[in-house]
């Protein structure tokens, strides 16, 4: 029974084509491309949203730091010398009560992503001039 099975497997199995590790290769890089190309897509994305979300938020931190009185107490700092030896501890407690914690933490969020997105956009120029390189090596092993 099992030579028959044998018999009756090698009967339906057809045999692959002469250059299948070359059309699978192909197959890899055109994914690899497509998923590139969808990478840098979103990663532009986000990069050009997060650079014009910038501007906005760096206008609400200007604002909250001259709302906040962040200005007036540094200018003391810089006005005079005996003032900012004698009474230094007041003055930093003073200043960083007087930061808009909310305003700055959005703008460093939004530099943070900004700067994340452009990272991983540069990751995707410079990986396909690396592969290229690649290619050759891998392609001689089949």
């Amino acid at each position: 029974m099992n030579k028959e099975l044998i018999k009756i497997f090698q009967k339906s199995l057809t045999p692959p084509p002469e250059n299948s590790p070359s059309l699978i290769w192909e197959k890899i890089l055109k994914r690899e491309k497509r998923l590139a190309r969808t990478r840098l897509s979103i990663f532009s994305i986000v990069g050009t949203v997060s650079f014009l979300g910038l501007i906005p938020i760096f206008k609400i931190l200007l604002k909250d730091l001259a709302k906040s009185g962040f200005y007036e107490y540094l200018s003391i700092a810089f006005s005079n010398g005996g003032t900012l030896s004698l009474y230094w501890k007041e003055l930093s407690f003073s200043l960083t009560e007087a930061l808009p914690v909310i305003s700055i933490l959005e703008t460093a969020s939004l530099v943070f992503v900004f700067f994340l997105s452009l990272h991983y956009i540069l990751k995707q120029i410079i990986r396909p001039t690396q592969q290229k390189s690649r290619l050759g090596q891998l392609s001689l092993s089949f």
